[in-house]
Protein backbone atom coordinates (compact mmCIF):
# COMPACT_ATOMS: atom_id res chain seq x y z
CA UNK A 1 0.00 0.00 0.00
CA UNK A 2 1.56 3.32 -0.90
CA UNK A 3 2.11 6.00 1.96
CA UNK A 4 0.98 3.24 4.32
CA UNK A 5 1.99 5.22 7.38
CA UNK A 6 -0.50 8.08 6.44
CA UNK A 7 -3.63 5.28 6.32
CA UNK A 8 -2.06 4.05 9.87
CA UNK A 9 -1.95 7.61 11.35
CA UNK A 10 -5.25 8.44 10.68
CA UNK A 11 -6.69 4.97 12.23
CA UNK A 12 -4.65 6.44 14.84
CA UNK A 13 -6.51 9.91 14.71
CA UNK A 14 -9.64 8.39 15.10
CA UNK A 15 -8.99 5.67 17.60
CA UNK A 16 -7.74 8.37 19.75
CA UNK A 17 -10.05 11.23 18.77
CA UNK A 18 -12.77 8.71 20.15
CA UNK A 19 -10.98 7.80 23.47
CA UNK A 20 -10.69 11.60 24.13
CA UNK A 21 -14.37 12.05 23.64
CA UNK A 22 -14.95 9.88 26.07
CA UNK A 23 -13.13 11.80 28.70
CA UNK A 24 -14.35 14.99 28.22
CA UNK A 25 -18.09 14.02 27.55
CA UNK A 26 -19.26 14.20 30.99
CA UNK A 27 -17.90 18.11 31.25
CA UNK A 28 -20.62 18.71 28.58
CA UNK A 29 -23.86 16.54 29.61
CA UNK A 30 -24.08 16.93 33.43
CA UNK A 31 -25.31 20.60 31.86
CA UNK A 32 -28.00 18.33 30.62
CA UNK A 33 -28.30 15.82 33.13
CA UNK A 34 -28.47 18.13 35.96
CA UNK A 35 -31.07 20.74 34.26
CA UNK A 36 -33.34 18.34 31.55
CA UNK A 37 -33.11 19.61 27.97
CA UNK A 38 -34.33 22.84 26.28
CA UNK A 39 -36.45 20.86 23.50
CA UNK A 40 -39.88 21.16 23.67
CA UNK A 41 -40.44 17.90 25.34
CA UNK A 42 -39.27 18.97 29.39
CA UNK A 43 -37.02 16.42 30.84
CA UNK A 44 -37.99 16.15 34.72
CA UNK A 45 -34.92 15.67 36.96
CA UNK A 46 -35.33 14.06 40.44
CA UNK A 47 -34.76 16.42 43.14
CA UNK A 48 -32.44 13.72 44.87
CA UNK A 49 -30.37 12.98 41.95
CA UNK A 50 -26.97 13.09 42.69
CA UNK A 51 -25.60 15.45 40.41
CA UNK A 52 -27.34 17.92 41.69
CA UNK A 53 -24.84 17.76 44.11
CA UNK A 54 -21.65 19.78 42.91
CA UNK A 55 -19.52 17.51 45.09
CA UNK A 56 -20.80 14.71 43.37
CA UNK A 57 -20.16 16.35 40.20
CA UNK A 58 -16.39 17.00 41.47
CA UNK A 59 -15.88 13.79 42.62
CA UNK A 60 -16.88 12.28 38.97
CA UNK A 61 -13.96 14.55 37.70
CA UNK A 62 -11.66 13.59 40.52
CA UNK A 63 -12.48 9.73 39.42
CA UNK A 64 -11.67 10.43 35.74
CA UNK A 65 -8.72 11.56 37.17
CA UNK A 66 -7.50 9.15 39.54
CA UNK A 67 -7.99 6.92 36.14
CA UNK A 68 -5.51 8.94 34.50
CA UNK A 69 -2.93 8.81 37.22
CA UNK A 70 -3.08 4.64 37.02
CA UNK A 71 -3.85 4.51 33.35
CA UNK A 72 0.22 3.99 32.34
CA UNK A 73 0.79 1.25 34.81
CA UNK A 74 0.13 -1.85 32.66
CA UNK A 75 2.76 -0.38 30.33
CA UNK A 76 6.03 -1.72 32.80
CA UNK A 77 4.51 -5.41 33.71
CA UNK A 78 2.63 -5.91 30.33
CA UNK A 79 5.87 -6.54 28.59
CA UNK A 80 4.49 -9.76 27.32
CA UNK A 81 1.50 -8.00 25.66
CA UNK A 82 2.35 -6.86 21.81
CA UNK A 83 1.46 -3.10 21.38
CA UNK A 84 -1.78 -4.07 19.07
CA UNK A 85 -3.04 -5.90 21.95
CA UNK A 86 -2.69 -2.79 24.09
CA UNK A 87 -3.99 -0.53 21.50
CA UNK A 88 -7.38 -2.54 21.63
CA UNK A 89 -7.55 -3.40 25.27
CA UNK A 90 -7.64 0.33 26.29
CA UNK A 91 -9.57 1.43 23.52
CA UNK A 92 -12.06 -1.58 24.29
CA UNK A 93 -12.51 -0.19 27.98
CA UNK A 94 -12.67 3.59 26.81
CA UNK A 95 -15.79 2.25 24.43
CA UNK A 96 -17.51 0.16 27.32
CA UNK A 97 -17.19 2.59 30.00
CA UNK A 98 -19.17 4.96 27.53
CA UNK A 99 -21.44 2.38 26.17
CA UNK A 100 -22.36 1.22 30.13
CA UNK A 101 -22.47 4.98 31.17
CA UNK A 102 -26.20 5.97 30.88
CA UNK A 103 -26.98 2.40 32.73
CA UNK A 104 -24.70 3.45 35.57
CA UNK A 105 -25.78 6.78 36.03
CA UNK A 106 -29.69 5.30 35.99
CA UNK A 107 -28.24 2.55 38.95
CA UNK A 108 -26.35 5.58 41.01
CA UNK A 109 -23.51 7.41 42.19
CA UNK A 110 -20.96 4.25 42.64
CA UNK A 111 -21.91 2.74 39.41
CA UNK A 112 -21.40 5.97 37.51
CA UNK A 113 -18.33 6.86 38.88
CA UNK A 114 -16.52 3.49 38.02
CA UNK A 115 -17.54 4.08 34.13
CA UNK A 116 -16.09 7.43 34.39
CA UNK A 117 -12.60 6.41 36.40
CA UNK A 118 -12.05 3.65 33.33
CA UNK A 119 -12.72 6.59 30.49
CA UNK A 120 -9.72 8.35 32.69
CA UNK A 121 -7.66 4.88 32.32
CA UNK A 122 -8.15 4.28 29.29
CA UNK A 123 -7.14 7.89 27.75
CA UNK A 124 -3.70 7.57 29.96
CA UNK A 125 -2.73 5.53 26.88
CA UNK A 126 -2.88 8.44 24.50
CA UNK A 127 0.89 9.74 24.81
CA UNK A 128 2.32 6.60 24.83
CA UNK A 129 0.83 5.15 21.95
CA UNK A 130 1.64 8.70 19.94
CA UNK A 131 5.36 7.93 20.99
CA UNK A 132 5.41 4.81 19.30
CA UNK A 133 3.98 5.51 16.22
CA UNK A 134 5.94 9.00 15.73
CA UNK A 135 9.30 7.17 16.88
CA UNK A 136 8.88 3.66 15.00
CA UNK A 137 6.63 4.59 11.98
CA UNK A 138 7.86 8.29 11.38
CA UNK A 139 10.83 9.65 9.35
CA UNK A 140 12.89 12.07 11.00
CA UNK A 141 11.56 14.45 8.21
CA UNK A 142 7.76 14.25 9.37
CA UNK A 143 8.04 14.15 12.81
CA UNK A 144 6.58 17.22 14.44
CA UNK A 145 3.74 17.01 11.68
CA UNK A 146 2.67 13.46 13.10
CA UNK A 147 2.97 14.61 16.64
CA UNK A 148 0.98 17.35 15.95
CA UNK A 149 -2.30 15.53 14.48
CA UNK A 150 -2.12 13.23 16.67
CA UNK A 151 -2.07 15.38 20.17
CA UNK A 152 -4.71 17.48 17.75
CA UNK A 153 -7.16 14.56 19.02
CA UNK A 154 -6.89 16.66 22.19
CA UNK A 155 -9.27 18.95 19.84
CA UNK A 156 -11.29 16.79 17.56
CA UNK A 157 -12.40 14.82 20.66
CA UNK A 158 -14.08 17.64 21.91
CA UNK A 159 -14.70 19.61 18.71
CA UNK A 160 -17.07 16.48 17.87
CA UNK A 161 -18.31 15.77 21.32
CA UNK A 162 -19.49 18.96 22.00
CA UNK A 163 -21.28 19.72 18.94
CA UNK A 164 -22.56 16.08 18.91
CA UNK A 165 -23.60 16.59 22.49
CA UNK A 166 -25.28 19.90 22.08
CA UNK A 167 -27.53 18.81 19.37
CA UNK A 168 -28.09 15.08 21.29
CA UNK A 169 -28.40 17.37 24.33
CA UNK A 170 -31.62 19.47 22.41
CA UNK A 171 -33.28 16.85 21.08
CA UNK A 172 -37.12 15.73 21.93
CA UNK A 173 -35.76 12.46 20.16
CA UNK A 174 -32.42 11.17 21.02
CA UNK A 175 -31.55 12.97 24.60
CA UNK A 176 -28.09 13.12 26.22
CA UNK A 177 -28.01 9.19 26.54
CA UNK A 178 -27.38 8.97 22.93
CA UNK A 179 -23.89 10.76 23.13
CA UNK A 180 -22.47 7.86 24.96
CA UNK A 181 -23.84 5.36 22.42
CA UNK A 182 -22.24 6.91 19.81
CA UNK A 183 -18.75 7.79 21.13
CA UNK A 184 -18.53 4.24 22.66
CA UNK A 185 -19.61 1.72 19.63
CA UNK A 186 -16.92 4.68 17.51
CA UNK A 187 -14.45 4.01 20.23
CA UNK A 188 -14.33 0.13 19.99
CA UNK A 189 -14.85 0.16 15.94
CA UNK A 190 -11.54 2.40 15.44
CA UNK A 191 -9.46 1.03 18.04
CA UNK A 192 -9.85 -2.79 16.21
CA UNK A 193 -9.26 -1.12 12.79
CA UNK A 194 -5.97 1.01 14.30
CA UNK A 195 -4.62 -2.69 16.04
CA UNK A 196 -5.43 -4.72 13.22
CA UNK A 197 -2.87 -2.57 11.20
CA UNK A 198 -0.64 -1.31 13.14
CA UNK A 199 2.92 -3.46 14.18
CA UNK A 200 5.72 -2.80 16.73
CA UNK A 201 7.62 -3.74 13.68
CA UNK A 202 8.02 -1.55 10.25
CA UNK A 203 10.25 -4.09 8.95
CA UNK A 204 7.95 -7.08 9.14
CA UNK A 205 4.57 -5.59 8.17
CA UNK A 206 3.02 -6.85 5.27
CA UNK A 207 1.50 -3.29 4.21
CA UNK A 208 4.39 -1.34 3.42
CA UNK A 209 5.99 -1.12 0.25
CA UNK A 210 9.80 -1.70 0.17
CA UNK A 211 10.73 1.72 -0.74
CA UNK A 212 8.54 3.17 2.37
CA UNK A 213 9.80 1.10 4.63
CA UNK A 214 13.34 2.11 3.68
CA UNK A 215 12.36 6.15 3.90
CA UNK A 216 10.61 5.49 7.56
CA UNK A 217 13.81 3.79 8.58
CA UNK A 218 16.23 6.02 7.01
CA UNK A 219 18.67 7.09 9.71
CA UNK A 220 17.05 5.32 12.81
CA UNK A 221 18.05 2.99 15.13
CA UNK A 222 16.69 -0.17 16.01
CA UNK A 223 17.95 -2.71 18.41
CA UNK A 224 16.52 -6.43 19.03
CA UNK A 225 16.54 -5.69 23.04
CA UNK A 226 14.85 -3.24 24.54
CA UNK A 227 16.62 -1.24 26.55
CA UNK A 228 16.49 -0.16 30.17
CA UNK A 229 15.70 3.31 31.02
CA UNK A 230 18.24 5.13 32.70
CA UNK A 231 15.80 6.34 35.50
CA UNK A 232 18.07 8.50 37.51
CA UNK A 233 19.51 10.39 35.29
CA UNK A 234 16.55 10.93 33.13
CA UNK A 235 14.94 12.29 36.95
CA UNK A 236 17.73 14.56 37.10
CA UNK A 237 17.22 15.97 33.50
CA UNK A 238 15.92 19.24 34.04
CA UNK A 239 15.10 19.78 30.60
CA UNK A 240 12.68 16.73 30.87
CA UNK A 241 11.27 18.70 34.24
CA UNK A 242 11.15 21.78 32.37
CA UNK A 243 9.03 20.11 29.95
CA UNK A 244 6.59 18.67 32.07
CA UNK A 245 6.39 22.08 33.77
CA UNK A 246 5.20 23.14 31.06
CA UNK A 247 3.06 20.30 30.74
CA UNK A 248 1.59 21.36 34.05
CA UNK A 249 0.90 25.11 33.05
CA UNK A 250 -1.02 24.18 29.89
CA UNK A 251 -3.17 21.32 31.88
CA UNK A 252 -4.30 23.68 34.22
CA UNK A 253 -5.52 25.74 31.34
CA UNK A 254 -6.41 23.42 29.10
CA UNK A 255 -8.77 21.55 31.63
CA UNK A 256 -10.59 24.15 32.99
CA UNK A 257 -11.33 25.35 29.33
CA UNK A 258 -12.65 21.81 28.43
CA UNK A 259 -14.46 21.02 31.62
CA UNK A 260 -15.79 24.46 32.73
CA UNK A 261 -16.18 26.72 29.56
CA UNK A 262 -19.82 24.67 28.62
CA UNK A 263 -20.51 26.00 32.43
CA UNK A 264 -18.91 29.50 32.45
CA UNK A 265 -20.56 30.15 28.57
CA UNK A 266 -24.06 29.37 29.82
CA UNK A 267 -24.59 29.89 33.31
CA UNK A 268 -22.18 33.26 33.26
CA UNK A 269 -22.54 34.67 30.34
CA UNK A 270 -25.99 33.25 29.67
CA UNK A 271 -26.17 31.74 26.36
CA UNK A 272 -28.34 28.74 25.65
CA UNK A 273 -26.71 24.95 25.56
CA UNK A 274 -26.88 24.82 21.50
CA UNK A 275 -25.07 27.68 21.11
CA UNK A 276 -23.01 26.70 24.11
CA UNK A 277 -21.99 23.59 22.25
CA UNK A 278 -20.83 25.38 19.51
CA UNK A 279 -19.10 28.42 20.63
CA UNK A 280 -16.82 25.62 22.85
CA UNK A 281 -16.21 23.78 19.62
CA UNK A 282 -15.01 26.93 17.50
CA UNK A 283 -11.27 27.12 19.25
CA UNK A 284 -11.31 23.53 18.97
CA UNK A 285 -11.73 23.62 14.86
CA UNK A 286 -9.60 26.39 14.78
CA UNK A 287 -6.29 25.20 17.35
CA UNK A 288 -6.03 21.90 14.69
CA UNK A 289 -5.55 24.15 11.86
CA UNK A 290 -2.93 25.70 13.96
CA UNK A 291 -1.44 22.63 15.49
CA UNK A 292 -0.71 21.31 11.86
CA UNK A 293 0.27 24.17 10.34
CA UNK A 294 2.76 24.93 12.86
CA UNK A 295 3.54 21.18 13.07
CA UNK A 296 4.61 21.24 9.32
CA UNK A 297 6.95 23.80 9.95
CA UNK A 298 8.39 22.58 12.75
CA UNK A 299 10.00 20.20 10.73
CA UNK A 300 11.16 22.50 7.70
CA UNK A 301 12.76 24.68 10.51
CA UNK A 302 14.17 27.54 8.25
CA UNK A 303 17.73 27.16 9.10
CA UNK A 304 17.01 27.39 12.82
CA UNK A 305 18.37 25.03 15.58
CA UNK A 306 15.99 22.99 17.15
CA UNK A 307 15.86 25.26 20.36
CA UNK A 308 14.87 28.36 18.12
CA UNK A 309 12.66 26.48 16.07
CA UNK A 310 10.13 25.65 19.32
CA UNK A 311 10.95 28.65 21.49
CA UNK A 312 9.89 31.12 18.65
CA UNK A 313 6.40 29.43 18.26
CA UNK A 314 5.66 28.85 21.86
CA UNK A 315 6.49 32.51 22.49
CA UNK A 316 4.38 34.20 20.53
CA UNK A 317 1.24 32.18 20.66
CA UNK A 318 0.82 31.55 24.47
CA UNK A 319 1.94 35.55 24.66
CA UNK A 320 -1.11 36.19 22.63
CA UNK A 321 -3.11 33.47 24.71
CA UNK A 322 -2.15 34.95 27.79
CA UNK A 323 -3.53 38.05 26.46
CA UNK A 324 -6.41 37.19 25.39
CA UNK A 325 -7.38 35.04 28.97
CA UNK A 326 -6.67 37.98 30.97
CA UNK A 327 -9.21 39.78 28.48
CA UNK A 328 -11.95 37.38 29.29
CA UNK A 329 -11.84 38.11 32.94
CA UNK A 330 -11.31 41.77 32.80
CA UNK A 331 -14.31 42.26 30.32
CA UNK A 332 -17.45 43.05 31.25
CA UNK A 333 -19.05 42.45 27.91
CA UNK A 334 -20.27 38.94 27.47
CA UNK A 335 -19.62 38.83 24.28
CA UNK A 336 -16.22 40.06 23.75
CA UNK A 337 -15.66 38.31 26.90
CA UNK A 338 -16.32 35.04 24.93
CA UNK A 339 -14.39 36.26 21.65
CA UNK A 340 -11.50 36.59 24.04
CA UNK A 341 -12.04 32.92 25.79
CA UNK A 342 -12.28 31.45 22.48
CA UNK A 343 -8.83 33.20 21.25
CA UNK A 344 -7.12 31.98 23.98
CA UNK A 345 -8.46 28.28 24.03
CA UNK A 346 -7.26 28.82 19.99
CA UNK A 347 -3.83 29.57 20.85
CA UNK A 348 -2.83 27.86 24.02
CA UNK A 349 -3.87 24.05 22.58
CA UNK A 350 -0.30 24.37 20.37
CA UNK A 351 1.62 24.04 23.42
CA UNK A 352 1.74 19.81 24.02
CA UNK A 353 3.68 19.81 20.05
CA UNK A 354 6.48 21.80 22.09
CA UNK A 355 6.48 19.90 25.29
CA UNK A 356 6.06 16.42 23.76
CA UNK A 357 8.93 17.04 20.74
CA UNK A 358 11.26 18.50 23.40
CA UNK A 359 10.71 15.20 25.40
CA UNK A 360 11.21 13.17 21.90
CA UNK A 361 14.34 14.55 21.26
CA UNK A 362 15.82 15.00 24.97
CA UNK A 363 15.05 11.51 25.84
CA UNK A 364 14.95 9.53 22.75
CA UNK A 365 14.52 5.88 22.68
CA UNK A 366 13.32 6.86 26.83
CA UNK A 367 10.70 9.58 25.73
CA UNK A 368 7.68 6.60 26.54
CA UNK A 369 8.54 6.82 30.44
CA UNK A 370 8.88 10.80 30.48
CA UNK A 371 5.13 11.56 28.54
CA UNK A 372 3.37 8.87 30.65
CA UNK A 373 5.25 10.45 33.58
CA UNK A 374 3.40 13.53 32.30
CA UNK A 375 -0.13 11.70 32.17
CA UNK A 376 0.29 11.07 35.89
CA UNK A 377 0.87 15.03 36.34
CA UNK A 378 -2.36 15.33 33.93
CA UNK A 379 -4.37 13.20 36.17
CA UNK A 380 -3.14 15.15 39.48
CA UNK A 381 -3.75 17.81 37.93
CA UNK A 382 -7.55 16.90 37.33
CA UNK A 383 -7.81 15.69 40.61
CA UNK A 384 -6.96 19.35 42.27
CA UNK A 385 -8.76 21.78 39.30
CA UNK A 386 -12.09 20.58 40.31
CA UNK A 387 -11.47 21.24 43.93
CA UNK A 388 -9.55 24.60 43.29
CA UNK A 389 -12.48 25.68 41.04
CA UNK A 390 -14.94 24.67 43.67
CA UNK A 391 -12.51 26.97 46.11
CA UNK A 392 -12.47 30.09 44.14
CA UNK A 393 -15.77 29.99 42.53
CA UNK A 394 -18.43 29.10 45.63
CA UNK A 395 -21.38 31.51 43.82
CA UNK A 396 -20.60 30.97 39.59
CA UNK A 397 -19.86 35.12 39.47
CA UNK A 398 -17.80 36.64 37.03
CA UNK A 399 -15.72 38.18 39.49
CA UNK A 400 -15.11 34.65 40.69
CA UNK A 401 -14.29 33.30 37.23
CA UNK A 402 -11.83 36.86 36.59
CA UNK A 403 -9.37 35.12 39.69
CA UNK A 404 -9.15 32.01 38.32
CA UNK A 405 -8.30 33.20 34.72
CA UNK A 406 -5.56 35.89 36.41
CA UNK A 407 -4.19 32.64 38.04
CA UNK A 408 -4.25 30.60 35.07
CA UNK A 409 -2.26 33.65 32.30
CA UNK A 410 0.85 34.03 35.24
CA UNK A 411 1.29 30.58 35.16
CA UNK A 412 1.32 30.34 31.38
CA UNK A 413 3.95 33.17 31.48
CA UNK A 414 5.89 31.48 33.95
CA UNK A 415 6.01 28.37 32.30
CA UNK A 416 6.77 29.59 29.11
CA UNK A 417 9.78 32.05 30.36
CA UNK A 418 11.55 29.31 32.46
CA UNK A 419 11.45 26.91 28.81
CA UNK A 420 12.55 29.67 27.21
CA UNK A 421 15.91 30.20 29.51
CA UNK A 422 16.71 26.95 30.74
CA UNK A 423 15.47 24.01 28.42
CA UNK A 424 17.94 22.66 26.38
CA UNK A 425 16.32 21.23 22.91
CA UNK A 426 19.43 17.94 22.21
CA UNK A 427 19.80 14.35 22.67
CA UNK A 428 20.79 13.78 26.36
CA UNK A 429 24.19 12.18 27.14
CA UNK A 430 21.97 8.82 28.98
CA UNK A 431 20.18 8.72 25.46
CA UNK A 432 23.36 7.36 23.48
CA UNK A 433 23.66 3.39 23.03
CA UNK A 434 26.40 1.91 25.22
CA UNK A 435 27.61 -0.39 22.97
CA UNK A 436 26.95 0.46 19.31
CA UNK A 437 27.25 -3.16 17.82
CA UNK A 438 23.75 -3.73 19.03
CA UNK A 439 22.11 -1.09 16.58
CA UNK A 440 22.04 -1.62 12.99
CA UNK A 441 21.85 1.78 11.23
CA UNK A 442 20.14 2.74 8.47
CA UNK A 443 21.52 5.45 5.64
CA UNK A 444 20.31 7.84 4.10
CA UNK A 445 22.30 7.02 1.00
CA UNK A 446 20.07 3.78 0.94
CA UNK A 447 16.57 5.25 -0.12
CA UNK A 448 14.82 7.47 -2.07
CA UNK A 449 11.32 9.04 -0.60
CA UNK A 450 8.37 7.62 -2.18
CA UNK A 451 7.31 11.52 -3.22
CA UNK A 452 10.76 13.32 -3.15
CA UNK A 453 9.60 16.94 -2.39
CA UNK A 454 12.86 19.10 -3.03
CA UNK A 455 13.24 22.54 -0.84
CA UNK A 456 16.04 24.96 -0.41
CA UNK A 457 17.09 25.18 3.35
CA UNK A 458 18.90 28.12 4.17
CA UNK A 459 22.25 27.36 6.34
CA UNK A 460 21.37 26.12 10.30
CA UNK A 461 22.17 28.18 13.04
CA UNK A 462 23.68 27.39 16.36
CA UNK A 463 20.47 27.81 18.63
Amino acid sequence: MNNFRFFLLFLATVSMTFVYSNRVVFGFTVICQQSGNESETMTYVDPDYYLLDSLNVAWMFTATAIGMCLGPAPFYFAHFLSTRVLIFSYGFLSGISSILYPLADSLGFWPALVCRFMAGFAQASQLHFTNDLVLRWTPQSEASFFFSIMLSTSQFGPLFTMILGGEMCSSSFFGWEATYYILGVGTIAASMAFAYYYSDSVEENKNLEESEKKYILAGKHSTKEKETVPYKALLKDWTIWISLLMFTGYYLAMIVYQQYSPIFIKQVLHYTIRETGYFSAIPQFIAIFIKIGCGRLLDVKFGCGPKLTLVIPLLILESMSAFSLFLTGFLDDRVWALICMMIFASLHFFVPVICSRTIQIRAAQHSHFALNLNMVIAGIAQILIPLGVQAMVPDNSRSQWALVFYFLVITIVITSVVYTVFSKVAPAEWTKPKRASEYTIYRLSDISPPEPITIPMPRECKY
